[in-house]
């Protein structure tokens, strides 16, 4: 099954659609100046031009509504078409894809497919749509969008060496070691509530801005302390971030460093 072959067959069904009810719009508003001029002959006559547009109206609503009922959207998800052609229509738009199973990282945002309810989510919000490329589209005009915004390299890193330090008193450990950056986030952004509006893959996103902006962009504090990132080597305890030139990096730690 694929979903543009069904687009193909209802676009024709459409415009058919489009002139039955701008046609009966212009006959409705003819009816209703020859009442308010009270042309009643010529009303009568549009009255009777209505009807029989009404009824090629219907009709045209009908095929349109059968062919829309003969795509099974269940089958369509259950048998992993939805979610093949999701993934060919990344590629297509250049969009990177990791992950499997249904739940994919399409950085900054997590794409997750719910075959059983035939539910589409990025992030948190559900994507009301049964069309793989509109899904690509969204998430590669969001990435644009993202990357559009000025990014100030200098106040996120004070505020990252801010939560780093809070980090460090909290667990005990001496100011220099290596911190989670995931326990960072926490201590950065503590209320539960404000990690619905700053979550953990905009968090990822400004860090792979920063990380991409260089070590010279890494210095905090009044007396310009120097920081590093630690890095892993997968997604386990690392964050993925995704370069602008597509180099792909887990960041897992911050650390201050020792002069």
């Amino acid at each position: 099954m694929n979903y543009e072959a069904l687009y193909e067959k209802l676009s024709p069904l459409g415009k058919n659609l489009k002139e039955s009810v701008n046609l009966a719009g212009r006959l409705q508003k003819t009816i209703l100046k020859d009442a308010e001029n009270g042309n009643l002959a010529d009303m009568k006559k549009t009255l009777v031009l209505l009807t029989d547009a009404l009824t090629v109206l219907q009709e045209r609503t009908r095929a349109y509504e059968e062919a829309a009922n003969d795509f099974d959207t269940s089958d369509y998800f259950m048998s992993g078409d939805f979610t093949q052609q999701l993934l060919e229509a990344c590629g297509e738009k250049g969009v990177d894809v990791q992950g499997d199973q249904g739940v994919y990282e399409m950085f900054p945002y997590k794409v997750r497919i719910v075959a059983e309810a035939q539910e589409v989510y990025m992030n948190r919000k559900k994507l009301p749509t049964f069309r793989p490329s509109y899904v690509a589209e969204t998430i590669r005009a969001s990435q644009e969008k993202l990357n559009r915004v000025v990014f100030r390299p200098a106040p996120f890193m004070a505020e990252l060496a801010e939560a780093y330090e809070t980090t460090c008193l909290k667990s005990g450990a001496r100011f220099g070691s290596s911190q989670l950056l995931t326990k960072i986030y926490k201590n950065m952004v503590p209320m539960a509530r404000a990690r619905k509006e700053y979550d953990m893959q905009a968090f990822a996103f400004d860090l792979a801005r920063l990380y991409e902006a260089g070590p010279e962009a890494w210095i905090a504090g009044k007396n310009d302390k120097r920081y590093t990132f630690g890095t892993s080597r997968d997604g386990k305890t690392g964050i993925r971030v995704l370069g602008k030139t597509g180099v792909e990096t887990y960041i897992s730690t911050l650390s201050a460093m020792n002069e």
